[in-house]
């Protein structure tokens, strides 16, 4: 900084405050300018005070003062995985209903939620529930001011309850309901009345109408705008009678939880210009060296996308150093996913094993990082932006990780934490090298215990009672106020923090903010605003505890829990879900499984998991009360029937740490041709067993005590053992009549489980139904193969032969033999082989929703 400028810069004022210039009355203003230069100049460094709300970031260049150094390293959350934009909402859509039936959740099936919304008979605090009803003579008449008519009955109705119907006298006549509504959650709502018949209605709120739907024709809604806390007039004029049912679905939600959705509402603004655009710091360059395909690292000017489409801990820290610095500052980052402070970013004075010696990931991240900021500062005249040669000041280190070392004592953390600070002050000669430690805080303040033993050893070094060789320069920073669950959140991907920017930036302001203090400056801490209190049913549904039960293979609870609400949910359901699963099932850009099943058209590629936007359909259908389209057992006897079978181990040898197992083998002489009609099992020496058939490390044993998917029965003990890697089985079936409007699919049992099954084909009269390579790893599903017209017509002539080739398992994931089940005493031991198989047929009649639209 030069003389000339010093009046458009404010210096540390901690530091002015001690200066005291007496000058005699002869000397002029320029000696007095002259001896303020030579006054500043002797100082360290001019320093601002930090404030909660951070200026904008100028073009004022910085000064030509030593550039300071800052190391930033840890896992993979020091990059940072902060949404910057794009956020979805947690829910689509949310459903509100009046029907005491009702529970606070999620809807059976789908991303939507489900909550509660009040019907009164006035705006009153103390008024009934339920709605005031007014019957008119004659049918409806269009045009009709009903309100200028004489009622001939007035009474009251629970309006939204489902299963009461609309009060009525004989003959034709009217009925017109009256009522005040009110909803837990500001937001944009549609008003949906009636079921069935009972939706011909007319909806106005306030004199306006929301909703029409004349006897044969669709609805017209308008969308409307309701705050909590406030009831709204509603009047319903009924063109047939019919369910009292009323519900209400809100639409238009929000993402939140990314960087722009905060900056729109007032928060963090100096990361954006008033135009919105990101703003951009010439006076912080931000560098990193480990994860760059770039040799010896990449960067550039600090800004929100300096790490891409997220936002980590650097941007936010760095932006609060350049509002502190007057002298440019230079962020070398050395941070990898998935790396252990206990293993991979090991010290040196932490020691090593014979064996963590052999190892050469054992310390490679503390190398690598160390490394790295070697490299980055002797290019640094290439890398900081007008660079005169001024040299450099490491002045800190900062230090975010820690999932990683989940369950690593506290002791044994801490140990290695304060190793790794005293190890990079002897690399870099800075024996008083400020450093901060922002603490994991997946979860907040309910955290697990594994975790929590390594956020008590992070306090500790901050903590000058426990390591007071480190007062007033090693500073803790408790992360857990910054936690934000899934209701606030882009995601629900918890060891990143649910990608939530807001935590992202709170963590790396704060751990700018303790830097600063270290370094003898002022900072104010970001005040958070209080939120009002939601209502009690909006927090529930958008509690971890809600917001993380989500299926995609079923009813997000037991169907028995949706079941309990009767018809409460029937008409969202069938009027509202159903129709619109199956536009965009059925659409023209749908690539679903529903319009092959309905065509019968078979598809290019079968998946191995046959579960089906069908049975999602069924689903609707079963949580909705609505009874005939389940899937249903076809064929008698063939689930527990009687198989011919042979079991061997091919030539074709293959590790057992491999999966995907199904492979092309040689088969016992006379057995090429096993799975066609005219192959006679008894001539070429099988076996007759029953079903199921199946092994557990060696032992006729069931592969799970319990199991967990859907159309498996792995935990059913067999009937029949399954020795060799290889199982041939075949058996020919009486099979009823097909019927039109009907599917069918072949179920192959046993192997339904997540880490279950291996690779198999089914052959039908022998013509190739199905095959796959292997089995589930990561979810459970349902194997088999769904009947299309290509085979169909075998199933026809009353008969058919089934054969199934089968392989045993031999890993836990994939390509690991190392076991890790729900037997224990197999655990951190090779996989024992195992493997269960069964086969049933199912049929499904398919509804009149779905046969409109063939």
């Amino acid at each position: 900084m030069s003389c000339l400028e010093i009046t458009d810069r404010q210096p540390d004022r901690a530091k002015m405050k001690t200066m005291k210039l007496r000058l005699p009355p002869s000397v002029n203003l320029l000696t007095v300018a002259l001896i303020l230069c030579m006054a500043l100049a002797a100082l360290p460094g001019l320093a601002k005070d930090v404030p909660e709300v951070l200026p904008r970031p100028d073009q004022t260049p910085p000064s030509d003062g030593k550039v300071k150094v800052y190391i930033l390293a840890g896992q993979s959350n020091m990059v940072g995985f902060g949404y910057l934009q794009g956020s979805r909402p947690v829910y689509p859509s949310i459903y509100h209903s009046a029907d005491p039936n009702i529970k606070v959740g999620r809807m059976p099936v789908g991303p939507s939620a489900l909550l509660k919304h009040g019907v009164y008979q006035s705006n009153q605090d103390d008024s009934p529930k339920g709605a005031k009803v007014f019957i008119y003579s004659g049918a409806y008449k269009s045009g009709t001011d009903y309100s200028k008519l004489k009622p001939v009955k007035q009474t009251t109705v629970a309006l939204g309850t489902v299963a009461t119907e609309l009060p009525s006298i004989p003959g034709p006549h009217t009925t017109v309901v009256k009522a005040f509504i009110d909803v837990p959650m500001k937001g944009t709502y549609e008003l949906h009345p009636g079921y069935e018949a009972s939706t011909h209605a007319i909806v106005t709120m306030g004199g306006n109408e929301v909703y029409r739907k004349d006897v044969g024709k669709e609805a017209s809604i308008n969308a409307v705008t309701l705050m909590r806390g406030l009831r709204y007039p509603i009047t319903i004029t009924y063109m047939q009678g019919g369910s009292a049912a009323f519900w209400l679905k809100q639409i238009n939600l929000k993402g939140k939880g990314d960087l722009k959705t905060l900056i729109e509402d007032g928060k963090y603004t100096w990361f954006a210009d008033e135009k919105g655009e990101w703003t951009v710091r010439n006076d912080v360059t931000y560098w990193e060296t480990r994860v760059s395909k770039q040799e010896g690292g990449s960067g550039g000017p600090l800004t929100t996308t300096s790490n891409g489409r997220f936002i980590g801990p650097e941007v936010p820290f760095g932006y609060v150093m350049g509002t502190y610095h007057d002298e440019p500052v230079l962020l070398i980052e050395s941070s990898m996913g998935n790396r252990a402070l206990s293993f991979d970013f090991r010290p040196p004075s932490s020691g090593k094993t014979e064996e963590e010696k052999a190892n050469k990931f054992c310390g490679y991240e503390y190398d690598a990082m160390v490394k790295g900021v070697h490299t980055t500062l002797k290019n640094i005249d290439k890398i900081v932006p007008n660079y005169k040669g001024q040299g450099y000041e490491i002045a800190g280190f900062v230090w975010f990780q820690g999932h990683k070392d989940k369950n690593v004592p506290k002791t044994v953390y801490e140990n290695h934490l304060v190793n790794l600070i005293q190890d990079l002050r002897k690399e870099f000669k800075t024996p008083d090298m400020r450093a901060v430690v922002a603490t994991v805080g997946f979860g907040g303040m309910k955290m697990e215990p594994g975790h929590f033993m390594t956020w008590e050893a992070q306090m500790a070094v901050g903590d000058p009672k426990q390591h007071p060789e480190f007062e007033g320069k090693v500073a803790s920073v408790d992360t857990r106020s910054f936690w934000r669950n899934r209701g606030e959140s882009p995601t629900n991907t918890g060891y990143h923090y649910n990608h939530n920017a807001e935590t992202y930036v709170l963590i790396g302001d704060a751990l700018g903010r303790a830097m600063v203090r270290l370094h003898g400056g002022k900072a104010e801490d970001i005040q958070l605003t209080l939120k009002l209190p939601r209502h009690p049913d909006v927090q529930k549904v958008f509690s971890d505890e809600v917001t993380g039960t989500f299926n995609k293979r079923g009813p997000h609870y037991p169907p028995e829990y949706y079941r309990e609400m009767g018809q409460a949910l029937k008409p969202i359901i069938m009027d509202e879900m159903v129709p619109e699963f199956l536009e965009t099932a059925l659409g023209p850009k749908s690539r679903g499984t529903l319009k092959g099943i309905v065509s019968g058209k078979k598809p290019s590629r079968m998946q191995m998991d046959i579960r089906s936007e069908l049975d999602t359909l069924i689903d609707y259908y079963d949580m909705a009360g609505v009874k005939g389209y389940s899937w249903k057992s076809f064929g008698d006897g063939i689930s527990n029937a009687s198989w011919s079978y042979f079991s061997f181990d091919p030539p074709e040898k293959q590790e057992l740490e491999k999966s995907d197992r199904y492979r092309k083998v040689t088969f016992p002489k006379g057995m090429e041709n096993w799975f066609a009609p005219e192959f006679d099992p008894i001539k070429a020496g099988w076996k007759t067993g029953k079903a199921p058939f199946g092994q557990m490390g060696g032992k006729l044993d069931r592969r799970r005590p319990q199991c967990n998917g859907k159309l498996c029965g792995c935990s059913e003990i067999p009937a029949t053992y399954w020795d060799k890697e290889v199982l041939l089985m075949r058996q020919t079936f009486e099979i009823p009549p097909i019927k039109k409007g009907h599917v069918y699919r072949l179920i192959l049992g046993g192997a339904g489980c997540d880490r279950s099954g291996e690779g198999f084909a089914i052959y039908v009269n022998g013509k190739l139904l199905t095959q796959a390579n292997g089995g589930f790893f990561r979810y459970t599903g349902i194997r088999g193969a769904y009947v299309f017209d290509d085979i169909l017509p075998e199933f026809k002539s009353g008969k058919v032969t089934i054969s199934i080739i089968n392989f045993l398992r031999y890993t836990h994931f994939r390509n690991k033999t190392t076991y890790f089940g729900p037997y224990r005493e197999y655990w951190a031991k090779p996989v024992p082989p195992n493997g269960h198989v069964n086969l049933w047929m199912e049929e499904a009649k398919l509804s009149p929703d779905i046969l409109k639209t063939k």
